[in-house]
């Protein structure tokens, strides 16, 4: 018997795929206290995890702990190198949500350049006059610096390409190929590059060398009235400095699905601002990729078993060092 302990709430079809193989129990977290959380994972063999945090401490309860599946990328809830150190993969659902995370870019980036939420208000307040502020600009010839060009880094490389804007790419593994066929261009440092952009937006993991990567500096290199979108980690950005930057003026406006406190705090600076459309972390909570990503991460867990995961899903390649 295998038992999967699913921290958090999946669609439907992911729990379905792991309940019809014989010889495995699952047992679902939500409502579970803590300690109760805590009993479930020392008796799991594979944990499937959205957001719920997966310390060493709680992981080190399971002794026969074969695989965490995260329900998504982003793996900075697990303490992924207490399972390398044993030897535990780590999958994701690589390619799941990362239509949904891209049209999400390109409704924050469409929605500040367009200023829906100055025109709404308007609008519903009665100031007709706004039509003529002249506030929207079109994306059509804008320069878009996309700072990390992997899967979801290339959905957003099309759409843009679609409406027009001249796309420059920064990655530190960049897929040159791509670029070429999507008539992007390239650029080796995102700081250099940033006082050419009209918008920037930010697609890479959080990690030693990305956290905090936009900071005061960085804002102050962009140009006077550019857009900054992040749909992708919390912790990447100075928020006070994006903050100071909206409220200048430096900055038109900002969209923001990721932060670095989770939920937004109510006293956060971000909050009060008019030039800053915030989402509650949902980029990849559509209908299509929720249903896939649960069904990705229960196929990942019945892979780690069988001992046949597909090396592009594993989070932690190095792990195999450790067997």
């Amino acid at each position: 018997m295998k038992t999967v302990f699913l921290t958090d709430p999946i669609h439907p079809a992911g729990v379905a795929i792991l309940e019809a193989v014989p010889g495995i129990e699952v047992i679902e977290g939500k409502g579970l206290s803590p300690e109760e959380v805590a009993n479930a994972i020392a008796r799991a063999n594979a944990i499937g995890t959205r957001t719920y945090p997966l310390t060493a401490e709680l992981l080190a309860r399971s002794n026969g702990l074969e695989t965490v599946a995260k329900h998504g990328v982003g793996c900075d809830t697990i303490d992924v190198a207490h399972c390398t150190a044993r030897g535990i993969p780590v999958t994701v659902t690589a390619s799941a949500n990362k239509v949904s995370v891209a049209e999400h870019t390109m409704m924050l980036m469409l929605a500040c350049a367009k200023d829906v939420v100055g025109y709404d208000k308007a609008v519903r307040e009665s100031v007709w006059s706004q039509r003529y502020a002249l506030r929207a600009f079109e994306l059509r010839g804008r320069t878009l610096l996309l700072v990390g060009f992997g899967r979801i880094g290339k959905e957003v490389a099309a759409r843009a390409r679609a409406f027009g804007m001249r796309v420059v790419l920064v990655d530190i593994a960049m897929d040159h190929a791509k670029a070429r066929e999507l008539g992007c261009e390239i650029a080796t440092d995102f700081r250099a590059a940033l006082p050419d952009a009209d918008i920037v937006t930010l697609h890479v993991p959080r990690n030693d060398e990305t956290a905090g990567m936009m900071g005061r500096g960085e804002f102050a290199a962009m140009k006077k009235g550019a857009v900054f979108i992040n749909c992708a980690r919390g912790g990447l950005v100075d928020e006070a400095a994006l903050a100071d930057a909206l409220r200048s003026g430096h900055l038109l406006a900002a969209g923001l699905d990721v932060f670095d406190e989770e939920p937004l705090p109510a006293s956060h600076p971000l909050r009060d601002l008019p030039n800053v459309l915030l989402s509650p972390h949902s980029a990849a909570s559509t209908v299509e990729a929720g249903r896939q990503m649960a069904i990705d991460m229960a196929n990942n867990i019945l892979a780690a078993f069988a001992g046949t995961i597909d090396p592009a899903n594993v989070f932690n390649p190095e792990h195999r060092a450790q067997r």
